[in-house]
């Protein structure tokens, strides 16, 4: 009788199934689409006519970025991302944030968010996250985070129960970024954008936690 060897399962070529596959098939392609900058400001406003390469990013702004699922996927998982800090348009105005805090008897503190020019470098590379919020918290195009962000500074600032505060007073300072060879702007503007009255209520309830 002869004896056929056994295969030797070790040296068999894993397989990966299809599934697994097509998902990540789908990642990199929304990844990909997502990351693909924008066409410039004026060609999304209408002053002038895209060309060259200017065309595929016009279509990919307005056909996939736009496509419900992908942004469904890619906002739900958190994997969504900007590359405008490096390309085509890089920001070009220096903010950063503080707010006034008024207590029950009439004092006011003035309370700075963090801001990475003032931070030692050891911890630049933690606090990241916080200049990354602001460039949402500040913005006029989302209003839903003010009274939450304004909360979250009265908690911080709430230090003794009988005199909490009860007003934030949120300010943003901004000024543009001076183009090479041009004097840059040494005061920044001001602006007060949001006022709350704090929710006494939710701050005892959230201080308890």
């Amino acid at each position: 009788m002869i004896e056929h060897p056994t295969p030797n399962t070790e040296h068999r070529t894993p397989r990966v199934h299809w599934g697994v596959k097509a998902f990540v098939a789908f990642h990199l392609f929304c990844i990909t689409v997502w990351a693909i900058p924008n066409a410039p400001a004026e060609i999304i406003q209408g002053k002038r006519k895209p060309w060259g390469t200017e065309r595929f990013l016009v279509w990919n702004g307005a056909s996939l970025k736009t496509f419900g699922p992908l942004k469904a996927y890619l906002f739900g998982t958190g994997f969504w991302q900007y590359w405008d800090m490096f390309s085509p348009n890089p920001a070009q105005t220096d903010f950063y944030g503080d707010a006034d805090v008024v207590y029950q008897d009439g004092t006011k503190r003035r309370y700075q968010y963090p801001r990475m020019y003032l931070l030692p470098i050891h911890q630049k590379y933690p606090s990241e996250r916080f200049r990354k919020f602001y460039e949402r918290a500040h913005s006029e195009n989302h209003p839903y985070l003010w009274r939450q962000f304004a909360h979250r500074i009265a908690l911080l600032n709430a230090k003794d129960p009988k005199n909490p505060p009860v007003k934030v007073v949120l300010r943003r300072h901004w000024r543009p970024v001076a183009r090479p060879g041009q004097v840059q702007q040494i005061p920044y503007n001001e602006y007060e954008y949001f006022q709350y009255a704090v929710d006494q209520a939710q701050l005892r309830k959230d201080l308890r936690r």
